[in-house]
């Protein structure tokens, strides 16, 4: 009989599929590792921040700051600013944390708004001047408007005795006092507690 010769199997190749790369890519240099023709390479983009803190700050509250500032002058917390601004309470805190400018413009605001407050007591106890502004409209007998009178007047207004008596024992507690005996009980009692004596919560503390 004839002898038979074994078929051979067929190798099944693949192909491997090369991604070519665009027309305007650089080619780079094996030997000294400079680009060769094509666009130049692109820089990288600096990363975001993972929690997007910066850009909603960035959005929300940086541009805002010459207005947050004259928002607590007018004597508005921040909670409302908070409210306001559509910032939550928590992320606020983290806000006056990070970044040392809004920190400072609400510190130094309230000190404008502190120092705003005690002159304008000052001016309600002692007495102060002001205009005021008055304008009478005259009219024809059909009702239309012919002419207009504008007069300005200096008022005064009388020194505050409740303003005068609350800046007295406020500012100068020790001397104007109502009950000048509680005023040295709790001095007292301050005292025992920094020296550990009698602890902050206990009776006859503040």
């Amino acid at each position: 009989m004839p002898k038979q010769t074994p078929k051979r199997s067929k190798k099944t190749t693949t192909k491997k599929t090369v991604k070519k790369l665009p027309k305007n890519t650089p080619k780079i240099d094996p030997k000294n590792g400079e680009t060769v023709g094509g666009a130049e390479l692109p820089e990288t983009a600096p990363k975001p921040e993972k929690n997007g803190n910066k850009s909603q700050y960035a959005n929300k509250v940086k541009p805002y700051l010459a207005d947050i500032a004259r928002y607590i002058r007018c004597g508005l917390t921040e909670g409302q600013l908070c409210e306001y601004y559509n910032v939550g309470k928590t992320q606020w805190a983290q806000y006056k944390k990070k970044y040392p400018e809004l920190n400072e413009t609400l510190f130094k605001a309230r000190q404008q708004f502190k120092t705003d407050l005690v002159n304008r007591a000052y001016e309600v106890a002692m007495g102060y001047e002001y205009e005021e502004t008055s304008t009478v409209t005259y009219r024809d007998a059909n009702g239309n408007v012919t002419s207009t009178k504008t007069t300005v007047n200096k008022r005064t207004a009388r020194a505050d005795g409740n303003m005068i008596q609350f800046l007295l024992i406020n500012r100068f507690c020790g001397e104007f006092a109502r009950d000048p005996q509680a005023i040295e009980l709790r001095k007292k009692a301050l005292e025992l507690a920094e020296r550990g004596v009698i602890p902050p919560d206990s009776e006859g503390s503040i």
